[in-house]
């Protein structure tokens, strides 16, 4: 593997990592009660699905150029890519909703100190609040996915390579 593929491999796993955990904080209320979208789904979501997917990208082109890779690692490639492109698409949807959300809730959803929804939130601020939830909990599970792909695409990866005595050490 050259310099490129292997950075774009560790940037791709920081990424996930990242996008696995979500943000620092849970979103929360602003002084004035009420939570920006930003704290739904702010930059670091977006970074870190960016970077999952930007380094997965790098790397898959690696693997499918590769010619000599048998159909067991081509099947691991492909439920890597489902779960990448699952984790690129909540994310671009987390972003549309919160343009939306912006448009129509400019001041913000309405918020508690504990960080969910206010019991006086309009039943449209609901829906877009469990929105958010149910993109963010799918977020994840893509980005868990890709993570637990990841040994199964190594190990197909080194058998295709070399099967020989390295491989049969490690499995």
């Amino acid at each position: 593997m050259s310099l490129l593929t292997t950075s774009a491999a560790s940037i791709h796993q920081l990424g996930a990592a990242a996008a696995f955990v979500g943000g620092p904080q849970p979103p929360g209320p602003s002084t004035t009660g009420r939570a920006r979208v930003g704290g739904l789904w702010g930059g670091y979501d977006v970074a870190a699905n960016a970077m999952l997917a930007g380094g997965w990208l790098i790397e898959q082109h690696t693997l499918r150029t590769q010619r000599h890779l048998d159909h067991a690692t081509d099947d691991a490639v492909r439920l890597k890519d489902l779960a990448v492109v699952g984790s690129a698409v909540t994310n671009i949807a987390a972003i549309a909703v919160g343009q939306l959300v912006k448009r129509e809730f400019p001041q913000g959803l309405p918020m508690e100190a504990d960080g969910i929804l206010a019991p006086d939130a309009s039943r449209r601020g609901r829906r877009y609040y469990e929105c958010f939830t149910l993109l963010k909990m799918l977020n994840r599970a893509f980005a868990a996915g890709a993570i637990g792909f990841t040994p199964r695409v190594n190990f197909n990866v080194l058998r295709s390579y070399r099967p020989g005595t390295i491989f049969r050490l490690f499995t």
